[in-house]
């Protein structure tokens, strides 16, 4: 089974590196270019400019991974990579990259963010029991690529 390691803990702050380091982790795992997920991670960012503070808590990455995520699903063509698979990419990465966008978003979002679906179900204009089928379906192919 994959063991999966959340990004963040509940209770932690950040600092303003820390939080752009995150954000563009997982811009990154969902475009597999470090040229997109630098564009995306700047979209979103900027677009939350005005809620970042000094200290950066749980609950601004977690708007702000939102956002990430409603970029990345609104302009997946532009922001996705040309090539699935990338020799420099880990082996998980390059099972990511052969999930189509929403499963690729569901299996980011739940497993290595830990988020409830329910804010996915929102940004993806997608009901939550497709994206559960979708997440499952995206497990079982990562587990067995």
């Amino acid at each position: 089974m994959i063991q999966w390691h959340y990004i963040i803990e509940e209770d932690d702050a950040m600092n303003f590196e820390e939080y752009i380091r995150k954000v563009y982790t997982i811009a990154f795992r969902l475009t597999g270019d470090e040229t997109s997920a630098k564009d995306v991670a700047s979209l979103a960012i900027d677009k939350n400019a005005n809620i970042v503070k000094e200290n950066i808590d749980s609950n601004i990455l977690h708007i702000t991974i939102k956002e990430v995520c409603g970029i990345f699903l609104k302009e997946y063509s532009i922001f996705s990579s040309e090539s699935f698979y990338n020799k420099n990419n880990t082996t998980i990465q390059n099972k990511l990259m052969n999930l189509e966008p929403l499963s690729r978003t569901a299996v980011v979002w739940k497993d290595i963010m830990g988020y409830n679906m329910k804010d996915l179900e929102t940004i993806s204009n997608c009901p939550k029991s497709e994206l559960y089928e979708k997440l499952n379906k995206a497990r079982k192919n990562l587990i067995h690529f």
